[in-house]
């Protein structure tokens, strides 16, 4: 035995079928995948809260800093807010992935939103929507980025 330690992907875990534990007791393989979901869930959250705080560091804006406290609380951003934040954040080059931040289109406001988004605005927030998200998208008349 090395003691060494290895680092291993949720995708490996579950595709080589490593044991998974909880306060001591082997999950099942199906309690497995929801407990490692729910970790890179968390994770994903924690990027993106951080990728906002550099962010309304960096531009020391009130809409920015508003963004943050909203994705705090909601763990999802508005579509204007999420253009917005992108946005900015490919400005300032800040490490993020526009893929993990969350859009909420369920109440109308957000659908009115984001059916009176210009396209180049659309085309920014496209990574972030959710293949039925971007489903409703083309509805509303939106081209998906070339």
């Amino acid at each position: 035995m090395t003691r060494n330690t290895l680092w291993v992907g949720s995708q490996c875990i579950l595709r080589f079928g490593l044991s998974v534990f909880e306060s001591g007791r082997k999950l099942s393989p199906a309690d497995a995948k929801k407990k490692l979901e729910r970790l890179t869930q968390q994770m994903r959250l924690e990027w993106c809260v951080n990728a906002l705080e550099k962010l309304a560091i960096a531009e020391n804006n009130a809409m920015l800093t508003n963004a943050l406290k909203y994705y705090r609380t909601n763990k999802y951003l508005s579509p204007k807010f999420a253009f917005v934040v992108l946005w900015r954040l490919k400005a300032n080059k800040i490490d993020h992935s526009p893929s993990f931040f969350k859009i909420n289109l369920k109440r109308s406001k957000y659908q009115d939103d984001l059916r009176s988004m210009r396209q180049g605005n659309v085309e920014m927030i496209w990574p972030a929507l959710t293949s039925s998200q971007r489903q409703m998208a083309l509805q509303m008349g939106h081209k998906a980025p070339a």
